[in-house]
């Protein structure tokens, strides 16, 4: 049966082909090469933007569909929070930008002497 080499990091999360890190579940977007230099190449460059990253080539069979075959998953990985309230926006929620602002400060005249 054919083989293929895949990129494993530190938590054993394998490389997608858009440098992202994935458990494994899905094995279609993992990254794979058929020569072992051609995966490691490519672990140097991803080193190079991550100097943090401790990742290694492994080997792994290929199946019918040509997909690699992953016998051991990886943890799923941390979603950064994308939604952050601030203490502000929450008293003015309801009220469209610029509004909220012009209402909480009356307006003043101004005499030029």
């Amino acid at each position: 049966m054919a083989s293929a080499f895949v990129i494993r990091n530190q938590l054993g999360q394998y490389l997608t082909r858009k440098d992202e890190w994935v458990s494994g579940k899905d094995a279609s977007i993992v990254f794979y090469k058929t020569y072992y230099d051609e995966a490691l190449n490519q672990l140097f460059e991803i080193n190079t933007k991550d100097i943090e990253l401790r990742g290694k080539v492994f080997e792994v069979e290929l199946g019918e569909n040509k997909k690699p075959v992953l016998a051991e998953l990886g943890p799923e990985p941390e979603q950064p929070e994308t939604v952050v309230t601030l203490p502000e926006m929450a008293t003015a929620e309801s009220a469209p930008v610029g509004v909220a602002e012009s209402a909480a400060t009356p307006e003043r005249e101004v005499s030029v002497a």
